[in-house]
């Protein structure tokens, strides 16, 4: 599985469970599923991104202020819009990825449903240790 595969692959199973969600609740809101696996998606790279600036400040001993309305403070952020918008957006080329892994064979879906779980609960585990190596100035509040 090539490195493109496995992120639309990631999209893939988030839309699923997004759109089995939607069928039990009967949910027609102003989001469609695409979107809801899409922002799903970036909120898990949020993550992974944040993460990896703790750990850039834990090793490196760097704990700069970065205003969050500059372009260090955006840059992430607007990379990674617009990687989805170029992957998934561009051409309606989400439905071609639904189209695609909707043909797969089901070990190879559950085999890449596995990768794919395990890639979102390490970085989920990541960012939280990261929390811990380098709390905020404040400390941690749960």
């Amino acid at each position: 599985m090539s490195i493109k595969q496995l992120y639309g692959y990631f999209f893939y199973i988030l839309y699923r469970i997004w759109l089995k969600i939607d069928k039990a609740f009967g949910a027609t809101g102003p989001f469609p599923t695409k979107m809801k696996a899409l922002i799903c998606m970036f909120g898990i790279e949020v993550w992974l991104v944040f993460s990896i600036a703790l750990y850039f400040g834990y090793f490196f001993n760097v704990h700069p202020h970065i205003a969050f309305f500059s372009f260090i403070g955006l840059g992430p952020f607007i990379i990674l819009l617009g990687i989805k918008w170029f992957i998934f957006e561009k051409d309606d080329q989400w439905k071609y990825y639904v189209k695609e892994f909707d043909s797969w064979p089901s070990q190879k879906k559950r085999t890449g449903a596995w990768i794919v779980i395990i890639m979102i609960l390490f970085i989920i585990f990541n960012f939280i240790y990261s929390l811990y190596l380098n709390p905020p100035p404040g400390g941690l509040r749960w």
